[in-house]
């Protein structure tokens, strides 16, 4: 599991990009899982984790 101190979208879009499954943690914001190289909304979640994934899923969209 990778820690991401800071919130860089494109940083975490390209290790989703390059690992596929696996789960990361951002400080300040909290657990991810992704799989099949997309983030998967945590059940538990929020308005600011929901923008979070969807920022993410758009970035690793663009890398493509």
């Amino acid at each position: 599991m990778r820690i991401f101190k800071e919130y860089a979208p494109r940083m975490i879009a390209k290790h989703v990009k390059v690992f596929f499954k696996g789960q990361f943690s951002i400080t300040g914001r909290g657990k991810f899982s992704f799989d099949n190289g997309k983030v998967v909304l945590p059940k538990d979640h929020d308005k600011v984790r929901e923008d979070t994934v969807r920022e993410i899923n758009s970035k690793i969209a663009q890398l493509v």
